[in-house]
């Protein structure tokens, strides 16, 4: 019944209720297409395709968004500063362009996607707290992860257990803070995750020397075992072993004054770096010489396969 003219259901209670009922429905039904309507048009701001946008939820895109704001704080108040020089700044000489240089334009559109493609590996941005705040699309060919999935996620999440501290130390991160990052202090046991996987085999890297980041320059270069969804032919498997990274890079850091003086030092703000993946060898990869011969043995040590020769 209209709720402007008297009832004439004989339950006036009843129908007053479901019309309130109704009411409310249509009150958080109004809020949720609003809600939504803001999330979509916060998603299109991302900088991503909008084949990927339309598709996030709404805690990925507040991650994503989140992360981006970082992103622009690392690379703005960083030192030196990464802010694009537009056409026509104090600071950016004008290049003068010719009616034949189209071509030469549109490359320069796409010079960043095309520099991603060249090179040997991915390159990701960490922050002093151990987020990722941007990793390039490339990092799915070589690890089968997105960047939609790693990208404002913990490091220490998709790194060994037995290299958090590792990490830590060359990010700087202070040992009373590593537990708040999520690192992990405590070795792992033999039988991690990465036995479930067929590059469980991979073998740890080298331990390096420790080192205090406040002395050392901001040059980085170390190797770490990082989450792997691909197998050795490069298709996808639902368990995820590791595979050997070696990350070279920079620490970046934005000036800061000491309070009370007039000194600045430098700040670290995070890891600037490029991650190269070291494949696994294979017995096919290895020339077998007439002298040698092969031969497979379990974890006991006890001889379970040799060759007639």
């Amino acid at each position: 019944p209209c709720p402007l003219r008297p009832c004439v259901c004989p339950d006036r209670g009843r129908c007053r209720e479901r019309w309130r009922d109704k009411k409310s429905r249509n009150a958080a039904r109004s809020r949720r297409g609003k809600e939504n309507f803001e999330f979509f048009e916060l998603a299109k701001m991302l900088p991503l395709p909008g084949a990927i946008t339309s598709q996030l939820d709404k805690a990925s895109v507040i991650r994503l968004t989140i992360s981006y704001l970082h992103m622009r704080t690392f690379a703005s108040q960083g030192d030196p500063p990464w802010s694009p020089l537009l056409e026509g700044d104090s600071n950016c000489s004008k290049v003068r362009r010719s009616s034949h240089s189209l071509a030469t334009d549109m490359f320069e559109q796409h010079l960043g996607a095309h520099l991603l493609q060249s090179l040997d590996g991915f390159v990701f941005v960490v922050s002093q707290e151990g987020r990722f705040l941007y990793i390039s699309e490339t990092v799915s060919i070589y690890l089968g992860l997105s960047q939609v999935e790693l990208t404002g996620s913990s490091v220490f999440d998709y790194i060994h257990p037995a290299d958090h501290v590792e990490m830590a130390e060359r990010l700087g991160i202070r040992p009373h803070l590593r537990a708040e990052a999520g690192c992990h202090t405590a070795p792992e046991s033999a039988s991690s995750s990465a036995s479930t996987s067929s590059l469980a085999g991979t073998p740890e890297p080298a331990p390096s020397s420790p080192h205090s980041p406040a002395d050392d320059p901001p040059d980085r270069g170390f190797f770490i075992r990082m989450k792997s969804t691909l197998t050795k032919r490069g298709l996808h498997v639902k368990s995820s072993g590791y595979k050997v990274i070696h990350v070279t890079g920079r620490i970046r850091c934005r000036p800061a004054l000491v309070p009370g003086s007039t000194r600045s030092v430098r700040r670290p703000m995070g890891l600037v770096a490029l991650a190269h993946t070291l494949p696994p060898s294979t017995l096919n990869e290895v020339r077998m010489e007439s002298h040698m011969f092969v031969f497979r043995v379990n974890m006991d040590l006890q001889v379970t396969y040799c060759e007639n020769r």
